[in-house]
C-alpha cells in the first residue's frame, strides 16, 4: 500500500478502506508540566479481511476461526430419543396461525414432521404424525402462479400446507408413516 492523497467523497473514501486499506503509524508521548512520563508507539491496519488476507497479515486467525466455525456448525437438527429420518427438504410452508409462506429445511421422521431453520438453530414447527387427519395435494397461487401443494389437516382442524420439489414422494413418505404412529384415530389419505 503506497499513500495516495485525492480529494474523495465519503463513498470513495469507504471503498478505499475496504478495498486498499489505511496504515495509521503514531508516537504520542503524555507528559505532566513538560515532564514526559509515558511513550506509545502505534500501529494500526484498516482495510477488509479480504484486504488483509492479500496482504498476508491474520492469515493465522482467519485459519484458526474457520476450522472453529466448521468444527461448531450444527448439521441439523436434534432428534428424540429412537426418531430417524425418513425424508428431507429444502421448501416452504403455510399455517392458518401465521398466514405468510416461509422456508426451512423440513424433516419428515418415524414420530412427526418439523421445520427448521439452519441459521438459527431453530424449530418453526413441529407436527407429531399423529396429529395428523388428512392428507391431500391440490392447487394453490404463490406469487401469482399456481403450483401443487400438500395440505395436512390435522385432528384439532388446523392446517398445515408444505411445498416441495418432490411432493408426490412426500406424501407417498406421510401416508406410510401415518398407520405406524396412528393411535387409533381415523386417518385418510386421499
Amino acid at each position: 500500500m503506497k499513500p495516495e492523497r485525492e480529494k474523495d467523497s465519503l463513498g470513495e473514501l469507504l471503498n478505499r478502506l475496504v478495498t486498499k486499506g489505511v496504515l495509521i503509524n503514531a508516537d504520542v508521548i503524555i507528559s505532566v508540566a513538560g515532564i514526559p512520563l509515558i511513550g506509545v508507539k502505534l500501529g494500526a491496519a484498516i482495510a477488509s479481511i479480504e484486504t488483509m488476507l492479500e496482504y498476508g497479515l491474520f492469515e493465522e486467525l482467519d485459519k484458526n476461526t474457520r476450522a472453529w466455525q466448521l468444527e461448531h456448525r450444527k448439521t441439523g437438527p436434534l432428534l428424540q430419543e429412537n426418531e430417524d429420518i425418513e425424508f428431507q427438504f429444502y421448501g416452504s410452508y403455510f399455517q392458518q396461525s401465521h398466514p405468510i409462506w416461509k422456508y426451512c429445511f423440513t424433516y419428515v421422521t418415524n414420530r412427526r414432521i418439523f421445520g427448521w431453520n439452519k441459521a438459527f438453530n431453530i424449530i418453526l414447527f413441529e407436527i407429531p404424525l399423529t396429529a395428523i387427519r388428512m392428507l391431500d395435494i391440490g392447487k394453490g397461487i404463490y406469487q401469482d402462479e399456481e403450483r401443487d401443494e400438500l395440505r395436512l389437516t390435522l385432528v384439532n382442524d388446523e392446517e398445515l400446507y408444505l411445498h416441495s420439489g418432490d411432493l408426490i414422494g412426500l406424501y407417498d413418505i406421510i401416508c406410510k408413516l401415518i398407520p405406524e404412529s396412528s393411535t387409533g384415530k381415523l386417518i385418510s389419505c386421499k
